[in-house]
């Protein structure tokens, strides 16, 4: 079973890497990657140039050498539609499950999500819930389920939500300390704070 931790990573920081690493863990992924997107279709423009954010995951995966990163829709080098990735993944991994990992934000905005009532067919989701979050549900097609050997009896189709404390960290945080020039340790690898700081 493999797992692909699709984002902007603008930049990746611990919320991501610890959340991620935590993840690969708990589901007994044999593989866990970051695969940033080239152009966001549902974010605003982005801070960091691709080049800059592919630096800084090479960076991370050096501290977090349990994962690894898939770089498809960044060398697609145009609008980021992940039904088009799962599609190449699942022909590349016909006889792996796949976990696609995402937030909770994510999870409930999927059916703005080019083709979202056919992910199902394509991948497991598993939703990293912040803390708090009560909406554990069956939506889009896919089945809930508590148990992580379901993700493996079967390749698609079921939705998990993760069980271990998750670490919350926000993109927009780490952007305003950025541009106020604060300190950036504990949210950051020194490696990545180091790059900023010289870019």
């Amino acid at each position: 079973m493999i797992g692909f931790f699709g984002g902007s990573f603008d930049p990746v920081h611990y919320g991501h890497l610890k959340n991620a690493a935590q993840l690969k863990i708990e589901l007994g992924l044999s593989k866990l990657f970051l695969m940033p997107c080239a152009e966001p279709v549902h974010k605003e423009q982005l801070n960091f140039s691709v080049n800059q954010r592919m630096d800084m995951l090479h960076l991370a995966v050096k501290e977090f050498n349990m994962l690894s990163i898939d770089a498809r829709e960044i060398e697609k080098n145009r609008d980021s539609y992940t039904i088009d990735s799962l599609k190449h993944i699942q022909s590349e991994h016909q006889n792996d499950s796949i976990c696609l990992i995402m937030g909770m934000d994510s999870f409930n905005t999927l059916n703005s999500w080019k083709e979202y009532q056919t992910f199902y067919q394509y991948c497991h989701i598993v939703v990293i819930a912040r803390s708090g979050a009560l909406i554990h549900q069956e939506k889009y097609g896919f089945k809930l389920t508590s148990v992580v050997n379901d993700l493996t009896k079967q390749k698609t189709g079921f939705v998990f939500f993760a069980n271990n404390q998750m670490l919350d960290i926000s993109s927009s945080t780490i952007h305003g300390k950025i541009h106020n020039y604060k300190n950036l340790s504990r949210l950051l690898p020194e490696s990545i704070i180091d790059y900023i700081n010289t870019s």
